[in-house]
């Protein structure tokens, strides 16, 4: 399996996501770098012709780079800028991640990459969007152990690359509200980019003060950190080909790290979970979708 460092979610700035991504390429063992904004248009920082340029310097590394695009195109400037950063994906040969259904079609004729807000939710949907000139699929985080091996399975040896969502705050839906900018009584269009002061979202909570959601601008995130990394055995037996690490602000490379010696049979799983665990504080992780159980939870996996 590759891993695949996926675009960064949160609101950076240019410089910070230059030089992250420019880590993870120079100072991890990532095979892949999704580069692109998927959240909010107004996060535009790297313009198509700089998505370009960062992909020029990350070449050298040796990572396989993909443009990611908006989970969310709601107007027609949005597509747009869809439509260019498909056209510089195309002149530097690099995929494109296309997150809304939308999007299909404009990148007609290069190497697609469905994200993980395709509703890709049976082995018919991966042949339809496979037809469209999707090389690689990314399954919806929500789906359970038993729908996404039948899933790969219905798919046959002719199938594009799956790729799954493994560590990370989930993304489980966008709006055309900014919630952020809500929260700070101030509207979207004057939002001054609050999200910016929440480096890996804003989580609130309940009434009870048990944590609930993370909130990201228009998106609302999962407030745990979901963490597969105990159920590697089930998603090489599964037929995974890729694993996906989004970015969060704090010792990136060093989750990275653990994730590929974990591969590599060099430490075991639970090793594996309490370094993470070590990383993030003691804070729970989740995994519960994979286990057919609600989101928030972690389970233990039997074995």
């Amino acid at each position: 399996m590759k891993i695949a460092i996926g675009p960064c979610l949160f609101e950076w700035g240019k410089k910070a996501i230059r030089q992250f991504y420019q880590r993870m390429a120079f100072e991890t063992d990532a095979d892949i770098l999704y580069i692109g904004e998927v959240v909010c248009s107004k996060r535009y920082h790297l313009t198509p012709q700089e998505l370009g340029e960062l992909a020029e310097l990350l070449k050298p590394s040796g990572k396989t780079v993909v443009f990611s695009t908006l989970g969310l195109v709601m107007n027609a400037e949005e597509e747009s800028a869809l439509r260019q950063v498909a056209d510089e994906a195309n002149r530097q040969g690099v995929w494109l991640e296309v997150n809304d259904m939308g999007g299909m079609g404009i990148g007609e004729g290069q190497s697609l990459v469905a994200g993980p807000h395709i509703n890709t939710y049976n082995s018919a949907t991966v042949a339809f969007l496979a037809r469209m000139g999707v090389k690689r699929v990314v399954l919806p985080v929500e789906l359970a152990q038993p729908a996404l091996a039948a899933i790969i399975a219905g798919c046959g040896a002719e199938r594009p690359e799956m790729e799954l969502f493994a560590f990370g705050h989930l993304p489980l839906t966008f709006s055309a509200r900014c919630y952020t900018a809500r929260a700070f009584q101030l509207s979207k269009s004057n939002c001054q980019y609050k999200c910016g002061d929440f480096p890996d979202g804003m989580i609130i909570h309940t009434q009870e003060q048990e944590q609930f959601l993370n909130i990201n601008g228009t998106e609302t995130m999962s407030a745990r950190v979901c963490n597969l990394i105990q159920e590697l055995p089930q998603l090489r037996q599964m037929g995974v080909d890729v694993l996906r690490m989004s970015p969060q602000s704090q010792q990136m490379a060093a989750v990275v790290t653990i994730w590929k010696q974990a591969l590599d049979h060099k430490i075991a799983g639970d090793e594996a979970l309490a370094r993470l665990q070590e990383i993030h504080k003691g804070e729970p992780f989740c995994n519960g979708y994979f286990h057919g159980r609600p989101g928030l939870e972690f389970v233990t996996p039997k074995g």
